[in-house]
């Protein structure tokens, strides 16, 4: 060991056991930095690894420098010593992703031996100067740029102490780390628990070690840092819009700005790899696409949930299509529907053909069964394949806690409306066997006269199983810059863009979450004591029937 002044030697005796082994071989490998922070795509980015939960989806690096050398320095310097105190002062508690970056920054400096990366003895270094230019301009990207300051440091002739480097440098890099983590959404860290348990996201955050080791080996630190913004083209696009709507305002942006600023935020929680081939259903614009290799080659019209029954909002692999489908009740509509009816002589059963089940698919016999001691929780109730399903032809299906998947409809004419919020929750395609068509010639290699038979005169409830991973995109965009750059806009039919507005504003106490749809359903002890009414027939809709004039009227 070097010699050092008394106190850092008593600094290093009192905390030494707990400092990191220092890396036998440098800084570890990173990705190359983004080309230029007013570049709109850039095909090097940081590595990207989004933080856990339904939404997360692990993703490998998109490139890799060589290895940087390490800065070689003497094991326990005293700024190295001071680095260590202070990042040892942050408490160990908080959010998760606190904790995260805490651990990150001790095993990121503990490789370096404790060596500086932003600051030196006359204060922040060129590669610190270049990034907080680049903090000053966060609101560029959509952020704060009051989020972001760097650390003050009085001029002086002599050099900065060990201490005062030290405080600087854990400064700047929870300050860097801080921005990359609110590049990727991070603002808004719960979007279901925040906003509305439709929502469900997930900030596509970045491994903070990742972060620091693509930060230590770039050689433009400030372009690696707006490296970790979302590079989906659509994101440059709507970033490039909002630039000029605050360039209109003098930086202050209004209400068009705060619209675009919202699906900006609703796109740092898509997955960075969309998929190569994948299914987008965008609820604002009622419409859904076929993406492949980043071009739509089909897009289709949709009907989504009513505004009281939302589609929810996320991402799951499509696991299977099904031809001449069953369909099985939803609870919901179980208890608040179907059990009323039963409880008046089951008139809904009669007309729509629906049979109840045990849970492990015995069939019996609705009729005979005491519905007023029974609680229709306890079983399934489905309606089987035939003409009149109200399924259609084709179902796809995308597994969630959400219960819910695309279906043909017999009721074509609920795509010729303008709102199309018509559903209980699933989505309905106008031309599921063309969707099927491409998906499956995809997937299996298919040609579409065998997808017509197996729609027409195939097996029942013939459920065909994907091999590939192909993500199903249930989204809300209610902003959307097209090939040509003319911007759409679309009506906030559930509030999620108002809601992440607020958010984005620090106006919580004003979000209205609405229900929790994942609760339990609870009957109705009224609605199960309503007196007997006359059941519409087929066609018809009554005002004590919500089931007709809803569900089959509306579709499902």
């Amino acid at each position: 060991m070097g010699r050092f002044p008394l106190p850092a030697l008593i600094l290093a005796l009192l905390i030494g056991s707990s400092w990191p082994a220092q890396a036998e071989t440098g800084l570890p490998a990173a990705a190359q930095p983004a080309a230029s922070s007013m570049a709109p795509e850039s095909d090097a980015t940081p590595p990207a690894e989004p933080a856990g939960g339904a939404e997360a989806e692990p993703k490998a690096d998109a490139g890799s420098a060589p290895v940087a050398a390490a800065p070689s320095p003497v094991p326990d310097t005293p700024v190295g010593l001071a680095i260590k105190a202070r990042l040892a002062s942050i408490p160990d508690t908080g959010a998760e992703q606190d904790k995260k970056e805490r651990e990150a920054l001790i095993a990121f400096y503990g490789m370096r031996a404790g060596a500086p990366l932003w600051v030196d003895a006359k204060g922040l270094n060129a590669d610190a100067n270049a990034v907080a230019v680049e903090f000053g301009k966060a609101g560029d990207w959509g952020l704060d740029p009051v989020d972001f300051p760097s650390p003050k440091l009085e001029t002086a002739s002599a050099d900065l102490s060990p201490e005062a480097q030290a405080a600087a440098e854990v400064e700047m890099a929870q300050t860097v780390l801080k921005y990359a983590r609110y590049a990727r959404g991070g603002r808004i860290m719960d979007p279901a628990g925040q906003l509305n348990s439709n929502l469900d996201r997930k900030p596509q955050l970045l491994d903070p070690g990742k972060v620091l080791d693509g930060l230590g080996a770039a050689a433009d630190k400030a372009a690696y840092l707006v490296g970790t913004h979302p590079q989906h083209p659509q994101f440059q696009r709507l970033r490039e819009r909002y630039v000029e709507a605050i360039g209109k305002t003098g930086g202050k942006p209004n209400a068009a700005a705060k619209r675009i600023l919202a699906n900006m935020e609703m796109w740092r929680w898509m997955h960075d790899d969309l998929g190569e081939v994948h299914l987008f259903a965008n609820v604002p614009s009622y419409m859904i696409d076929v993406v492949k290799d980043g071009k739509s080659i089909h897009s289709e019209r949709i009907v989504v949930g009513e505004i009281g029954k939302q589609s929810s909002i996320f991402t799951r692999p499509l696991k299977s299509i099904t031809f001449r489908p069953m369909w099985r009740v939803p609870e919901s509509i179980k208890v608040n529907e179907l059990w009323p009816s039963l409880l008046r002589g089951g008139g809904l059963m009669r007309q729509y053909g629906l049979e109840v089940e045990t849970k492990d698919g015995r069939r019996l016999d609705w009729r005979t069964m005491d519905w007023k001691t029974l609680d229709i929780r306890e079983y399934e109730v489905v309606q089987p394949a035939g003409r009149e399903s109200v399924m259609g032809y084709v179902k796809f299906s995308f597994p969630s806690q959400h219960t819910i998947f695309m279906h043909d409809t017999p009721d074509k004419w609920m795509f010729n409306s303008k709102q199309r919020t018509l559903s209980h929750g699933c989505l309905r395609l106008r031309n599921p066997l063309e969707v099927a068509k491409i998906i499956l010639a995809e997937d299996k290699g298919w040609d579409a006269a065998k997808i017509d038979d197996l729609a027409k005169i195939g097996p029942m409830n013939n459920e065909i199983a994907m091999d590939k991973k192909i993500k199903m995109h249930i989204a809300y965009f209610t902003a959307w810059v097209d090939d040509t750059g003319a911007l759409k806009t679309f009506s906030d039919i559930y509030g999620h863009e108002k809601r992440v507005i607020q958010a984005l504003d620090g106006q919580w106490q004003k979000i209205a979450k609405g229900r929790d749809h994942l609760a339990p359903v609870v009957p109705d002890q009224a609605h199960l004591a309503e007196k007997p009414v006359k059941q519409a027939s087929r066609g018809q809709t009554s005002a004590n029937d919500d089931f007709l004039s809803s569900f089959f009227g509306g579709g499902y």
